[in-house]
């Protein structure tokens, strides 16, 4: 399997080889599409032009979405038919690889309008989905959780990775939480349906840097010693 990823434009390795990236998004065109290999921790990197360099060296291809597949909005220039040429023409098998905290289903559900068909893709493992499980497996006796999500409306409502999650509750008030789950960054959410919950801001932070509204929250869930799934 090969996996591939958006590097920064100067990637080091090792702090031995520094490989400069005019480009590294995902494409067919050769002056769009820049792909690194190394098949010993002690050699430099090889940087392939094409993927019908690599193509027959591989079963399949771990994708990541951001930067690599699309920008949220839109595939990137060449992706939807670089994709579509290793599932036809080369017989691979996709997978995407995702920090999202949508659910693999979400996904894979969003590709037609971002330019892709999902069904040269074989499946999407998602942070969601892991941390899903995870909390499933760990707080799912009907333990609470103050639940710091994305503001509505919002799609796929922030809800549908509550039930992801399992037999959870979800509370605003540290106080009552025994845990966090980190799922978005706009605000703290209380129960209810969309439209109908209470939700309070915390601010801009990520654009910002002012951590005013969300640090004195934290500080109450640090003080209890919550454990906290992002």
């Amino acid at each position: 399997w090969f996996l591939l990823c958006p590097f920064d434009r100067h990637f080091s390795y090792q702090a031995t080889t520094s490989v400069h990236i005019d480009s590294f998004y995902f494409g067919l065109l050769k002056r769009t599409l820049l792909i690194m290999t190394t098949t010993d921790l002690e050699k430099e990197f090889t940087v392939h032009k094409s993927f019908e360099e690599i193509a027959n060296q591989y079963d399949g291809f771990i994708l990541d979405q951001f930067g690599v597949l699309h920008n949220g909005a839109h595939g990137l220039e060449g992706a939807p038919e670089c994709v579509a040429r290793l599932a036809n023409e080369f017989g691979k098998k996709l997978i995407i690889l995702s920090n999202s905290s949508s659910s693999s289903e979400s996904c894979k559900a969003k590709l037609p309008k971002l330019g892709f068909d999902p069904k040269y893709f074989v499946g999407a493992v998602t942070s969601g989905n892991e941390a899903g499980h995870y909390i499933q497996n760990t707080y799912s006796n009907g333990q609470k959780a103050l639940f710091i999500t994305w503001k509505t409306p919002k799609s796929p409502s922030p809800l549908h990775f509550i039930e992801l999650a399992g037999n959870v509750t979800v509370t605003d008030n540290p106080e009552e939480a025994d845990f966090v789950i980190l799922h978005g960054v706009d605000v703290v959410r209380g129960p209810g349906k969309d439209g109908e919950a209470r939700e309070t801001s915390l601010g801009n932070f990520l654009e910002d840097g002012k951590m005013d509204l969300i640090d004195p929250l934290l500080k109450k869930c640090v003080d209890r010693n919550l454990p906290m799934v992002c």
